[in-house]
């Protein structure tokens, strides 16, 4: 997390550096959530380049929650403790990410509401600019 989060006003617009999820990133990931191991190894369009074009991919892809995790980080090194505490984010995956793809991750703010909380649209978009996870996130405006 950043040690300063950004400040909440309305029409704020935040957007990340560049991120290549590639291979090495995804493998890390991947090994991070199975360790140790709870499946079986097998064929799998999240590691393996011919199951991923036998299943309609020109590369693999990678899995949803890491896209999801992309967006979370984001959220937590901008706005810190106020989205850790108390952050909430509802997304859809819109498109699968391919090792390769470069991510940029936005975050706009919307609304403040009464409750002393912000409401953001959030996306994540790759290099061709198409979003592939598109949702609202909320943060609260204050430590407490």
């Amino acid at each position: 997390m950043s040690a300063t989060p950004v400040e909440i006003r309305l029409g704020v617009e935040i957007v990340s550096r560049p991120y290549t999820l590639d291979a090495a990133a995804a493998k890390a990931y991947g090994e991070g959530i199975e360790s140790p191991r709870r499946r079986a190894s097998r064929r799998s369009i999240h590691d393996d380049k011919d199951a991923a074009r036998d299943a309609g991919f020109v590369a693999p892809i990678a899995a949803g929650e890491q896209t999801i995790a992309v967006i979370a980080q984001f959220l937590a090194d901008n706005f810190g403790m106020r989205f850790v505490r108390g952050g909430r984010i509802e997304v859809a995956l819109t498109k699968p990410v391919l090792f390769g793809d470069t991510l940029t991750s936005r975050a706009r703010v919307e609304r403040l509401t009464d409750d002393e909380r912000a409401e953001l649209d959030i996306r994540v978009e790759n290099q061709r600019g198409e979003d592939v996870l598109v949702g609202s996130a909320s943060v609260r405006t204050r430590d407490t």
